[in-house]
């Protein structure tokens, strides 16, 4: 009975070293997060190195956008949204009759009106709608961080919106700690976000910028754990245990 206390107890210890190590993201007791913006849907977002971007050209400040007719003819475009356009890391993206142009920092509306500028020696009254095709944020959801892309096709996608689209916080999660992690220049902030009380709705408006990563931790559930861990070793146990009663029996019969 000694032998097979100690067997279940050290079966216990090693599950317990084993419990949550799916876990992603962790940080020590005194890490300082960086505090969350309140509301920032207002800001508008600014184009980036690495950019996969599209656009559409009309003439005569796009008069033709709006005049209704059945004839695809009448309202072509100069040219079509089919053509996509790679912004490399320094911000440069080669334009056709333009040539190369430097966009990063830019808002959209910013790079609408540059391009406008550009064409208007070639064009008559340029009307420019620029799009950013790869805007997306990576979502780690309850249980232990399932993962999904989502794309952000709405500018001012919040975090609300976004554990939305992923289908919610999932199973057994903790909304009490809902990290993003957004990259600003060479450094990386690190929020928390406190959804788990009506107080943490002041942070719904929060916009998810591109290549955010919003990891949503599943709660600590070691009775289940050590459950999983220690159930083969018992059922082992049990097996052996009965197999030498056997054998003892029938060796001392």
């Amino acid at each position: 009975m000694k032998q097979l206390l100690f067997f279940v107890v050290g079966a216990l210890l090693l599950a317990s070293c084993n419990i949550n190590k799916q876990f992603m993201f962790r940080t020590p007791e005194d890490f300082t997060f960086d505090i969350p913006a309140i509301d920032s849907t207002s800001s508008d977002y600014r184009i980036r190195g690495n950019e996969l971007i599209s656009f559409d050209l009309y003439t005569a400040d796009g008069a033709k956008v709006l005049e209704s007719t059945t004839s695809d003819e009448t309202n072509r475009m100069v040219r079509g949204a089919d053509i996509q356009y790679m912004v490399d890391p320094y911000g440069n993206v080669e334009l056709p009759v333009v040539g190369m142009e430097n966009i990063l920092g830019l808002t959209v509306k910013e790079a609408q009106d540059l391009l406008e500028e550009k064409y208007d020696v070639h064009f008559n009254h340029p009307f420019a709608v620029l799009r950013i095709l790869n805007r997306r944020a990576i979502m780690f959801t309850a249980p232990a961080g399932t993962g999904q892309v989502i794309e952000l096709v709405n500018p001012g996608t919040n975090i609300i919106e976004a554990l939305a689209i992923a289908g919610g916080i999932g199973q057994n999660a903790d909304a009490s700690e809902i990290m993003v992690i957004r990259k600003m220049g060479a450094e990386r902030k690190v929020y928390m976000i406190d959804l788990s009380t009506i107080d943490g709705i002041r942070y719904a408006n929060m916009a998810v910028e591109s290549n955010d990563i919003i990891y949503v931790k599943s709660t600590t559930r070691y009775g289940a754990a050590i459950k999983s861990d220690v159930q083969p070793w018992v059922f082992l146990l049990t097996s052996l245990t009965a197999t030498l009663t056997v054998l003892s029996t029938y060796i001392f019969r």
